[in-house]
């Protein structure tokens, strides 16, 4: 190898190494974004109910290495992608590993074959997982492996312990013996960068009649392509490593462009940089219009009555420049204890908030009902979360607590889903011995921290009362009632045979909370780490 190309081959490299470093500082977890990216919009294509706001996240995330596979090939994979990073650190790192198994080692039949195993491992997501046909229990290793790059947060020892944590096991050790071992043979996003790249611009030239018989790179390709005979490297499996061009003695194997390398990384920092920018900013919108939603009020002074749970709760609202300056509990039939309670957070959240759309306080739901529903008569908006329609109607309250009851139900397994706070909660009910024995979460679209505040008290309370009626959780009164619905949807319990819940219908709030992302819950054990993060 001439001077030049020495030059040029150390100068490529220390580039790769450079930005390598930095993505798995940076962006970490951007491969498994970009999969459960892919994931959420085929779900919503299967359940009919595709629209820009359920997948407008996803779309913004793929922004990030699509285009730029598109236009310039697979350079997410060879210079971006932590996974490959650490594929590659550890095939460095396992040259004496090696040299411990000497002999010649033909494998190219079984490499052809194993070639097809991503297409395989991607067409059963597509067909089974996604479509829901297959409720996957446990995770992924690119999961556990996001949870372990993740900075600031150390998972322990559990997520190994998983089958996605012994698949990723697996995976490190091939990699020590197989270059770029999940990226040849398991990788489904590999598989999809594959398909795509094969319409990209910039390719990489390599005239037969100007190599010698060194077959440097077909020796130093990490992906394992046979490159002797090929003019052209155009084939899907080529992830732009530039181990080939920088290896070649002769400099034979080049971009048609000399800035090919520049190009190619640059626009995939152009395009993660755009879709990251595009993520942020709406998050940060939505944020903004959360908190200045509300305000614009009549100014006055007005008086709203609403039902408690032993009787009327009255509430004066005082209103000027527009907001919500002040509210005074007048009158109330309720425990002064329960009322207190609700009283304090509901009040100081809608003042802080401007407007009425605030959760009931866990342990207090009527005398909180009562107080929201009082404030939206006031204001004029009879229409308030807080209204019950049907506890005006009751005349017993006792009869709403025996309401609900888990009576008469046959063993066996159930699933069941229903509306929470951005979308569908699915759970998996077990009956035995004529009593609900376990609840299980399969899927979820709310917000973790809320969702996983929520979920695991009111299944304990239903477990325990074997009942749907339960208290919400304060602060995630739509996630607790999803739940508490969908084990009635698996039940197959109609909601006139139990006491409906407030917050059915929550088309409206989610229109206005941007997009829904469905989240998996694929091991009990994700399960419980998730549990034991939000109880703290």
């Amino acid at each position: 190898m001439n001077r030049k190309n020495f030059l040029k081959n150390k100068k490529i490299n220390w580039i790769k190494v450079v930005i390598q470093i930095l993505s798995f500082a940076l962006i970490p977890g951007l491969f498994e974004g970009e999969f459960a990216a892919v994931g959420n919009i085929v779900s919503c294509i299967y359940k009919g109910n595709i629209s820009w706001e359920s997948v407008k996240y996803s779309v913004w995330m793929l922004v990030a290495t699509v285009p730029a596979t598109v236009l310039v090939g697979r350079f997410f994979c060879g210079f971006f992608c932590s996974f490959g990073a650490v594929q590659d650190l550890l095939w460095l790192g396992s040259h004496r590993l090696r040299a411990l198994f000497p002999g010649k080692r033909n494998l190219k039949k079984a490499d052809r074959i194993f070639r097809f195993a991503k297409y395989a491992v991607l067409f059963y997501f597509i067909i089974f997982v996604w479509s829901g046909v297959t409720a996957v229990k446990t995770t992924g290793p690119w999961q556990v492996f996001g949870q372990y790059v993740s900075f600031g947060h150390w998972p322990g020892l559990k997520p190994l312990l998983s089958v996605g944590g012994i698949l990723l096991l697996v995976i490190f050790i091939g990699s020590l013996f197989v270059q770029r071992f999940f990226c040849r043979y398991f990788c489904p996003m590999g598989a999809i960068y594959s398909l795509i790249s094969r319409a990209s611009f910039l390719k990489i030239d390599k005239p037969r009649e100007g190599c010698g018989k060194c077959r440097l790179c077909t020796s130093k390709c990490p992906m394992g392509m046979d490159l002797t005979k090929k003019d052209r490297i155009a084939g899907g499996e080529c992830i732009n490593c530039q181990k080939c061009v920088s290896w070649c003695p002769k400099g034979n194997a080049r971009f048609r462009s000399r800035y090919g390398v520049l190009i190619g990384v640059g626009v995939t920092c152009v395009t993660i940089m755009v879709s990251q920018l595009l993520i942020a900013g709406n998050l940060a919108r939505e944020k903004t219009a959360e908190n200045d939603a509300g305000g614009n009020f009549q100014n006055g002074i007005y008086t709203g009555t609403g039902e408690g749970y032993r009787g009327k709760v009255t509430v004066t609202v005082k209103v000027a420049d527009g907001k919500i300056t002040e509210l005074v509990l007048d009158d109330y039939a309720d425990d002064k204890s329960y009322m207190e309670r609700a009283k304090n957070r509901i009040f100081q959240e809608m003042i802080s908030r401007q407007n009425t759309d605030v959760d009931a306080v866990s342990g207090a739901t009527y005398s909180s009902n009562g107080l929201i529903e009082a404030v939206n008569k006031a204001l004029g908006n009879d229409e308030g979360e807080g209204k019950k329609p049907d506890q005006e109607e009751s005349e017993d309250k006792q009869s709403f607590i025996e309401a609900g009851r888990f009576q008469n139900l046959t063993d066996g397994i159930y699933t069941g889903s229903a509306d929470a706070f951005r979308g569908d909660v699915e759970v998996q009910v077990t009956v035995e011995k004529q009593k609900v024995t376990d609840i299980s979460i399969l899927s979820y679209c709310d917000t973790e921290e809320y969702f996983f505040r929520a979920a695991p008290a009111v299944i304990e309370q239903m477990k325990a009362e074997q009942s749907l009626n339960v208290d919400a959780v304060s602060g995630a009164t739509y996630s607790s009632n999803g739940v508490i619905h969908a084990v009635a949807n698996a039940l197959e319990i109609p909601e006139d045979q139990y006491a409906p819940r407030p917050g059915r219908n929550l088309t409206a709030k989610k229109k206005n909370h941007g997009h829904i992302v469905k989240h998996e819950i694929t091991s009990q054990e994700e399960y419980e780490e998730k549990v034991e993060k939000y109880s703290k």
